[in-house]
């Protein structure tokens, strides 16, 4: 990485967030190193930097940024919205929980994103304070801040897996006319047509792999107490393994095993973040605050990947394999294109420049052959 990268970068950076420059400068190494360090780890981040600096007075740099610096999250979402060119709308979003373990401490991350190509775009998350499984507050409050920041009518849809039903979250999302498609477990006690509450496993239990359903009424779903939710449609299939997949959704029921599917994208992202991009779980910050600005890092490396890769593959599709899937995804499409411009920018003579790319929002252009000696 050379400082006219940094350079370039730190000026795009400076004209979405309200940071001084020090801060900006930081901002833009830490984006750019997590693609040449391929790792969210500190220690290594700092071997990186540009300048002649010892190691540890730039791992020294890096910890005062994630512990001073304030980031206006709203912010980074309106921006990672503009530079995916979807401000239009309306979005599918997609919800669900990632989680590790670093020693005794639990880091547990409640994301939002948007449906897009196959993946997901980051746009909220919230660091759990505990171990497992959200609660209607937490859901609730990340889909309010979506809501405050562009609108109910910019939602579309939500989609979730199995963790996130029950009685008061499903009641809050018809109340607020947000359309759902949320798996359900088979043991969730669902209405017959005579209004009689069996498991939904077993008023699916005729189907056969490759089978599906959907019950020609909307039905209540069963819980202790008298249910807030009103009823909703139920779709069900059964999928190669013998497992049942029973969605359930207040939207089109024809298409709610289709729709459900898209849900899939979110952990394709997770994926991005992690083992197959940025390796977020080497980090060793567990504090909530640090760990969501480090997020925010990925969030913005991500979606710049991803655009990149979606350019290149408009210009070069990806080739196919035997089994007629790509042969890389477009988020990895982008992400080495941009890790080898940044790490031996001389060696591309007939590559894109994704700085370039980024800073002007225009065709990434080619960058310039060296000149001999």
């Amino acid at each position: 990485m050379d400082s006219r990268q940094a350079s370039a970068l730190r000026d795009t950076l400076r004209a979405s967030f309200a940071l001084r420059k020090s801060r900006v400068e930081s901002l833009c190494v830490l984006v750019i190193g997590v693609f040449v360090a391929r790792t969210a780890n500190l220690s290594h981040l700092a071997c990186h930097f540009p300048g002649g600096a010892q190691t540890a007075s730039n791992y020294r740099r890096l910890q005062r940024f994630f512990e001073q610096v304030s980031f206006d999250f709203g912010a980074l979402a309106k921006v990672l919205v503009a530079v995916m060119g979807r401000q239009e709308g309306p979005w599918r979003l997609t919800m669900d929980r990632t989680n590790w373990r670093l020693g005794r401490r639990d880091v547990n991350i409640l994301m939002i994103g948007i449906v897009h190509r196959g993946i997901a775009i980051p746009l909220l998350w919230d660091l759990l304070d505990k171990k497992g499984n959200s609660n209607t507050r937490e859901r609730i409050s990340i889909v309010q801040r979506v809501i405050a920041l562009f609108g109910v009518d910019k939602i579309a849809g939500l989609l979730a897996d199995r963790e996130f039903l029950g009685d008061d979250w499903l009641a809050w999302l018809q109340e607020s006319a947000i359309d759902f498609h949320i798996r359900i477990r088979a043991d969730i006690k669902i209405a017959t047509a005579r209004g009689r509450m069996i498991k939904g496993g077993k008023l699916f239990r005729d189907l056969k792999p490759g089978q599906s359903r959907v019950l020609r009424a909307r039905r209540q779903l069963g819980g202790s107490g008298r249910p807030k939710a009103r009823p909703v449609w139920v779709a069900a299939a059964c999928l190669a393994s013998g497992e049942l997949l029973i969605v359930v959704t207040n939207g089109e029921p024809k298409q709610a095993l289709a729709t459900y599917a898209l849900r899939w994208e979110i952990e394709t992202l997770f994926a991005a973040m992690k083992t197959r991009g940025f390796n977020l779980e080497d980090t060793h910050m567990t504090n909530h605050e640090r760990v969501s600005k480090l997020v925010a890092v990925l969030a913005i490396a991500f979606c710049w990947a991803h655009k990149i890769g979606e350019w290149l593959h408009e210009t070069k599709p990806i080739r196919l394999k035997s089994h007629q899937r790509r042969a890389k995804s477009i988020f990895r499409y982008g992400f080495d294109q941009i890790r080898r411009h940044l790490v031996n920018p001389p060696a591309i003579r007939q590559a894109i420049d994704p700085i370039h790319f980024l800073a002007t929002g225009q065709t990434p252009i080619q960058a310039p052959r060296p000149r001999s000696s």
